[in-house]
C-alpha cells in the first residue's frame, strides 16, 4: 500500500509554520541491542531551513509523543522508528502493526523565538 501525504497550513493548528518536510517510510534502523539493523516503520523529518530547530516535538495521532533534547540541524534529516513514540497517558509505545499514522504534528522553536507548528495528514492508498 502506498502512502499519500499533504500538509495542512498552520492556521488550522495555531502558530507560524515550521519549515519541515515529513514522510512515512520503512527503513533499516539500528536494533535496540546494537546487533545490526532491522527494517521497520519510520517517520522521516527534514529541516528545510538554514537554521537549527531546537525544542523539537512530534505528536502522532494526537496521542503519541516524542520530544528531542538536541536540535534538528539545518538542512538535516532525522529518521525515527515509529515505535519510539510514547502514549501521553501511559508508557505504552506506538505500535505501527496495530495503528496507522493518520496525522503528525511537528513543533519547534523558530529563529524569532516563536513556536512553529506544522501538521501533516496521511491517507493510505493503493
Amino acid at each position: 500500500a502506498g502512502l499519500g501525504v499533504y500538509s495542512l497550513f498552520p492556521s488550522s493548528v495555531g502558530g507560524p509554520a515550521l519549515p519541515v518536510e515529513v514522510h512515512l517510510d520503512r527503513q533499516p534502523v539500528q536494533s535496540a541491542n546494537g546487533m545490526g539493523a532491522v527494517v521497520t516503520e519510520v517517520v522521516v523529518i527534514k529541516n528545510l531551513s538554514d537554521d537549527d530547530i531546537p525544542r523539537l516535538s512530534l505528536d502522532i495521532n494526537g496521542q503519541y509523543l516524542l520530544f528531542r533534547d538536541s536540535p534538528l540541524g539545518k538542512q538535516k534529516t532525522l529518521v525515527l522508528p515509529q515505535r519510539v513514540f510514547t502514549d501521553k497517558r501511559s508508557s505504552r509505545r506506538f505500535d505501527p502493526a496495530k495503528y496507522a499514522v493518520q496525522d503528525l504534528v511537528v513543533t519547534g522553536q523558530l529563529p524569532s523565538g516563536a513556536r512553529g507548528v506544522t501538521k501533516f495528514e496521511f491517507e493510505s492508498g493503493e
